[in-house]
């Protein structure tokens, strides 16, 4: 199904793949409901015969003995793939919606779903960015004056053009550090304010959380906080896993007249 979809693809270059670890038993009522079984599943060696156990998706390997980050992950995925083009979804998604309307609308169709995301992937390829994605924020909070962001990050899907940069080797928040280095070397980002895929955070079993203690933590927020300094905003919920993370890098120049 959806062979269309898959050719439009291939004629713009581009790559859909999923990154999963240790969620076998959650992927099929998660992001696998919302893509075609013919997008890449990226798991780890030891854990393929129980991913081909679930699903029917073509599958690609590593050595999670050496790759075991998510920022390591990434960089597996874009030397992996030839595609121009890659956009990587994490195996937690539950739900995409499009915010465009006087209501949110929950998009439950397969075709809609790679299509608005392919609509948005060639939007990035216009404008020459290295980063994109789609909106993280509550859908109650969408604001129809700014549908695209351009000056901050993007996670759960992730979508890179080229392979000018490089993802931190890091367990955490490396898709922020990516999109600050972007900032730095492209000044610009792209996210589609419009639409939005919600997920189980960090409270889900698997994936990061197979890494996730204080101690990698607090090591993870410390290099980001010492290498960005006052363009990253980094500030802990109520546990301790659970941090929200802000970019400070403004688009506009204050101007001041006299």
């Amino acid at each position: 199904m959806y062979s269309t979809e898959k050719s439009y693809l291939k004629s713009y270059d581009i790559r859909f793949v999923i990154i999963s670890r240790g969620r076998y038993d959650s992927i099929v009522d998660n992001t696998l409901r919302l893509l075609p079984e013919w997008v890449d599943l990226v798991v780890p060696e030891s854990q393929k015969e129980n991913y081909q156990a679930v699903c029917d998706n073509p599958i690609t390997t590593y050595n999670g003995d050496e790759i075991n980050g998510l920022g390591m992950t990434r960089n597996f995925v874009l030397d992996a793939f030839d595609e121009r083009t890659v956009i990587m979804f994490d195996d937690d998604l539950t739900t995409f919606y499009s915010l465009t309307g006087r209501l949110s609308r929950r998009i439950d169709d397969v075709g809609e779903i790679i299509q608005t995301v392919m609509n948005t992937a060639i939007m990035s390829q216009d404008m020459g960015v290295s980063m994109f994605g789609f909106s993280q924020k509550d859908i109650r909070m969408y604001n129809g004056t700014e549908p695209f962001i351009l000056n901050t990050w993007t996670g759960g899907v992730i979508g890179v053009n080229g392979r000018n940069l490089r993802f931190r080797n890091d367990a955490f928040k490396v898709d922020v550090d990516f999109a600050l280095q972007c900032l730095l070397v492209d000044r610009v980002t792209f996210v589609d304010n419009r639409f939005k895929f919600a997920q189980r955070r960090d409270n889900n079993k698997g994936g990061s959380s197979e890494f996730r203690t204080e101690k990698t933590m607090d090591e993870s927020v410390i290099g980001l906080r010492q290498k960005w300094g006052s363009a990253i905003k980094i500030k802990e919920g109520a546990y301790k896993d659970n941090m929200s993370t802000t970019i400070n890098v403004p688009r506009r120049q204050a101007i001041v007249y006299d």
